[in-house]
């Protein structure tokens, strides 16, 4: 009886150290976890740009490929990124911003479609997009100006 009390002692011991330590190891937040307030402009040759959608791309490689920080513009070019909530920002970084803007039409007989792409070509791709910008911890403000 009492080496069997002593089993389950020790059972519990183990079991409440090693419950301790996955807690304590799984507290600590990836730095892609927590997103900051980020908004902005998008202007095109000094004019807002109405429905551009803009993509940003972490430059750390270390983020997964599911934080994929996005925000489109209203009618007066101004934008709220998004990363897992709607307007919740982004995680602090630097990142690599996508921009495009496709005209919606509608054809005679009620139907819709898009134009192509109307702004230049170099930013809708990360990999020629020359716009980079930091997300800072706090408020960040991304006035975004296209040439």
């Amino acid at each position: 009886m009492i080496l069997r009390l002593f089993h389950l002692r020790s059972t519990a011991l183990v079991a409440s150290g090693l419950i301790v330590s996955l807690l304590a190891g799984c507290s600590g937040r990836e730095p892609w976890e927590t997103p900051y307030p980020a908004k902005g402009t998008v202007t095109f040759k000094g004019k807002p740009i109405p429905n551009a959608e803009l993509s940003f791309h972490p430059e750390d490689d270390r983020f997964p490929e599911t934080v994929r920080p996005w925000a489109k513009t209203d009618e007066t070019g101004e934008f709220v990124v998004s990363t897992f909530n709607k307007g919740d920002g982004a995680p602090p970084g630097r990142y690599k911003v996508t921009a495009v803007h496709h005209e919606i039409v509608i054809s005679k007989g009620g139907g819709m479609g898009v134009k192509p792409n109307d702004l230049p070509k170099k930013y809708a791709s990360h990999e020629t997009t020359d716009l980079v910008v930091e997300i800072a911890a706090g408020e960040t403000a991304l006035p975004i100006s296209l040439k």
